[in-house]
This record gives structure tokens, sequence and C-alpha cells, in this order.
């Protein structure tokens, strides 16, 4: 603002010195044109010429205090000199005259300028004012607009109690950020479910597998302690007693196993067919099943193996049940053969099938298919299975549909 005063205020003391020093050059029609434009811009009252002894020779303008002799010597010096007091602007140009050279100044009221000020200065004001009303009314708005999904979320969230706390959240009309939030919320809802569901079964599962020996081992000792025994009775006991502990203490290396408390055991050498055969045994006796047995290895050695006999037994009966439960106990196939130089045990069934969608699902603690809930199970067979297989690297492929499961074991 204030230099757009001194600019104006220029303009207006260049055309003060065209009208009193160039009066003498100048045409009547040209000297009445400026004039007429100095009478429109400034008052000659406005207007002070000095010549070299820095005496007023033309204007106006009464003695002001403001326009001293060092302003004056220094707008000669310079050329030009600019000035401000609390009533007035000033400015002077130095300005080279046939009559000689001159310092020509005019001076302008501040008084419409602080007006202008003071009503820039309430328009200021009220600007301010206004947005701030207009931005918390604004933001009163958008806070509704934003906030409103966190608050649907929170009021879902409050409702959730310990039955229904797996439920997800459902959000309608909502911006992208919040939409994802959810998502992220829900995802992780359902694997916090799935966790606490494998913690429900893991321990279902602990009271099943210890309830069982530990019930049959104090009915023996009950039973044995009703009345005198003979030697050879007891030895019977002895063995009963033993069978329990040793099937409780498999129970307790498959509960360490599926919890990854326990990694090392003891490994030795073991033959594979052995226990492949006392298998298909045990599933003779106790399932009658129908299993048809191929055996093409002409090295023996391939029937080798270093490791733990028990957990790999236990590993291939849980896919030969498997195989037995989910076929109705139909035939079942199993071929021993050479691969590359490497034995592959191949157990083949016609059962209900895994769903393709699934089949990456099989090997993960507590997991069942969708199409077993016709058939009991805890879902860890072949989660415990797949353990014992990487302890004894063993590659386990599965490959099924709605004809059968036939599963290739890689020694």
């Amino acid at each position: 603002m204030v230099h757009n005063q001194f600019r104006e205020l220029q303009n207006k003391t260049l055309l003060a010195a065209v009208f009193y020093l160039e009066a003498d050059e100048q045409s009547h029609p040209e000297r009445e044109s400026v004039k007429n434009q100095l009478q429109k811009t400034i008052s000659r009252t406005n207007i002070a010429i000095y010549n070299n002894y820095n005496i007023q020779k033309a204007g106006e303008m009464n003695v002001d205090t403001a326009i001293t002799t060092a302003f004056i010597n220094n707008t000669r010096d310079q050329h030009k000199g600019s000035l401000v007091t609390q009533d007035h602007f000033y400015h002077g140009i130095f300005y080279q005259d046939n009559e000689g050279d001159f310092v020509v100044i005019t001076r302008e009221w501040k008084g419409n300028f602080n007006a202008q000020m003071q009503s820039l200065l309430y328009i200021l004001i009220a600007a301010f004012i206004f947005g701030i009303v207009l931005i918390y009314i604004f933001s009163q708005f958008l806070g509704r607009v934003a906030y409103d999904p966190i608050l649907k979320m929170m009021k879902q969230i409050k409702d959730r109690d310990e039955k229904n706390f797996q439920e997800p959240l459902i959000l309608q009309n909502s911006y992208a950020e919040i939409t994802e939030l959810v998502q992220t919320y829900n995802v992780f809802i359902e694997r916090l479910g799935q966790t606490f569901a494998i913690q429900k079964n893991f321990i279902d599962y602990i009271s099943h597998e210890l309830r069982t020996p530990i019930t049959a081992l104090l009915g023996t000792l009950e039973v044995t302690s009703n009345k005198p025994r003979t030697d050879e009775e007891y030895k019977q006991v002895i063995k009963q007693l033993k069978q329990y502990t040793l099937d409780l203490e498999t129970s307790l290396d498959n509960m360490m196993l599926l919890s990854g408390a326990k990694t090392n055991f003891e490994f030795k050498s073991i033959r594979v067919d052995e226990i492949i055969w006392k298998v298909i045994e045990d599933a003779y006796l106790y399932h009658k099943a129908q299993i048809q047995v191929t055996m093409d290895v002409q090295e023996p050695n391939a029937l080798n193996l270093y490791g733990n006999a028990r957990l790999l037994e236990s590993a291939i009966s849980n896919i030969i049940e498997n195989a037995i439960k989910y076929s109705s106990n139909q035939p079942i196939e199993v071929h021993m053969n050479m691969v590359n130089d490497r034995l592959v045990v191949r157990i083949i069934d016609k059962g209900i099938g895994i769903p393709s969608t699934e089949l990456k699902n099989i090997t993960q603690n507590f997991y069942r298919g969708t199409n077993t809930n016709n058939f009991q199970g805890k879902g860890i067979g072949l989660s415990m299975s797949g353990v014992i297989f990487t302890l004894h690297q063993i590659k386990m492929e599965v490959k099924s549909d709605s004809t059968g499961t036939r599963i290739a074991l890689t020694f």
C-alpha cells in the first residue's frame, strides 16, 4: 500500500515539475491540458519547488518543517527522495530545466490512506471472524462425516462378547481408509478366533489323549489290588502297565510335536517296510481293512532309514487310518517302489477326497475339511504326520479329487 502511494505521488511530482518549469516551452493547449491534469490530481498547496539555493521558487505550499535542508540536498544528490511523517507522504525529484536545476517536492495527506487502511483492517477482521465461524461449522460437519463410521465401529465392538466376538464388523457407505481398517480388523479377529479354536481343540486333545492311558493305568491297578495274584498274573499286569505307560509317553510326544516344544528324538537305523507292515497289520486287526500292498524295491538298503520307529509308525498310521475312515473302509492301495534312486511310498484311497482349495491347509493344526462333517476327528492327524515327516526329511505330496486321495512319501 505505501509503495503504491509513493508511485502515485511520484507521477504527481513529475506533473507538477512539467506544469511549473516547462511553461515557457509549451503551447497554450498543452499548457491548459497539463493544468487540468494537475488540478484533478493534486492541490498547488501541496507543491514546492526549490532552486539551487534551497529557496522556494514556485508552488503554494506553506513552510513545512518536515521538508528540511538535508532532505532537499539528499533529493538533489540522489535525484529522488521520499519521506513519511505522521500526517503526510512526501516525494521529491531533481529536475533540470533551461532556467536551472530544481528540486520539486509534493506531499499528500495520510488521512485517506489511514482511512483505507482502517477499512481494510475491519474487512480483514470481519473476514477472519467469518472464516473461523465457517471453519468451525465445516469442521463439525466433516467431523460427523469422518467419525460416524468410527463411532459405528466402536458400537459394534462394544456389543461383542465371548460368544460373538468373531463376528465381522459391517459398515455401509464408508470411505476407503475406514473400509480398509474394518477389513484389517475382521482379518485379525478371524485369526484370533482361529487361535482360540486351536487352543480349545488342543486342550480337548490333551484331555482325551491323557485320560485314556491314565484311566487304563488306574483301572488295571485297582483291579490288580482287589485280590492276590500269581506271579504270572503280576507279570501280565506289569506288561499291560508298561504298554499303557508307553502309550502315555507317545501321547506326550505327539502333543509336544504339535506345540513345537520338542524337535529332538532318539534316532537309529530302522526298516521302513517293517514299519509299514506293522501299520497294515494293525489296520487289519482293528479295522478289518482291505489293503493291497505292492512292493517293487530291488535294493534292500533303500528300505533302511535313520529315524524314530514309533514316530514314523504314528505318522504313517495317521494316513492309513484317514484313508480307511474317509473311504468308509473301501479297498486301499499301498505301493513301494524306487523313483530316481529314492524310495517312494504311495497310499491311495477311494474316499471323499479333499477340496482343491483346501489342500494347502491340511497340515495345519486342527484343520478339518469342509466335507468331513459326517466323520469324527480333531484335525491333528495330517498336521502331526507333517511334523514327523519333516523331522525325517521325508517329502509328503498330496493330490485329491472327488474320486479319492493319493499321498506320496519320498524318502
